[in-house]
């Protein structure tokens, strides 16, 4: 779809999303922001949404649907053209803008009053300030050959527990900095990773009539019961519900 005359801000603070904006494809991660030019076509290509948090932002850049915060039109049209500008990248966010996004959800789901109303615009320009200083910072660069690494280990070692000291080990750096490393490039917690990457297989697995009890363990789960707890955490269905949903489409 596209927005006319529309500027999008997606803030990804947890798991991650796809955008596919016309022929490119971004992936987001936690923490991270993807700003949207107007009038482009964009989804989210072939991907579901994942498990994660997300907030969006609409910014109509229509003169006649009125000032944007009260701001004076030069001000407004000086950030939001700065904005547009950085459309079609993904920005690195800040644990700061959660806070903001959170009490403008709150302002919102309140009586409409005009205290509320110069708290929101209030809300809305720092979200949109903080934003813009956050374009101007220097990108970090991700590294591609350490994640290869990671999930060429994870696919071959699928069938069995994979402890996260084992990925540590790999990049010959601390469990604890590999934690912290890992989340902060992906936007997941290593263990979530593993389990996502063990469902997507088991999604192969239980249509070949596979018993649940039999994929739960042959994909090194401790019991069948907390693999249908993560299954459904990441699918939305239980297992049986799952494969009942796939026969039903037959």
């Amino acid at each position: 779809h596209r927005h006319e005359d529309v500027l999008e801000i997606c803030f990804c603070l947890k798991g991650q999303q796809y955008y596919q904006i016309e022929k490119e494809l971004f992936k987001l991660t936690g923490n991270s922001i993807m700003i949207v030019p107007p009038n482009v076509q964009h989804s989210s290509g072939v991907y579901p949404e994942d498990i994660g948090e997300l907030f969006w932002l609409q910014l109509s850049l229509q003169k006649n649907k009125g000032d944007l915060c009260n701001l004076p039109n030069n001000q407004s049209d000086y950030l939001l053209s700065a904005l547009v500008k950085k459309g079609n990248s993904v920005i690195k966010g800040s644990f700061s803008l959660k806070h903001i996004l959170k009490n403008i959800l709150k302002t919102l789901e309140e009586p409409k009053n005009i205290i509320n109303e110069l708290y929101l615009n209030q809300l809305i320009i720092e979200l949109l300030l903080k934003t813009f200083f956050l374009t101007k910072e220097t990108q970090p660069i991700i590294n591609p050959e350490r994640l290869n690494i990671i999930n060429d280990f994870i696919i071959k070692n699928i069938h069995r527990t994979i402890y996260v000291d084992e990925l540590a080990a790999l990049l010959n750096i601390s469990t604890a900095y590999f934690k912290f490393w890992f989340k902060n490039n992906t936007g997941l917690p290593p263990k979530t990773y593993i389990n996502r990457l063990k469902i997507e297989q088991a999604k192969i697995e239980l249509p070949k009539k596979k018993t649940v009890t039999k994929v739960a363990f042959e994909l090194g789960f401790s019991s069948s019961q907390y693999f249908s707890t993560i299954f459904k955490k990441h699918t939305g269905f239980a297992p049986k519900s799952y494969i009942a949903s796939l026969i039903k489409k037959e």
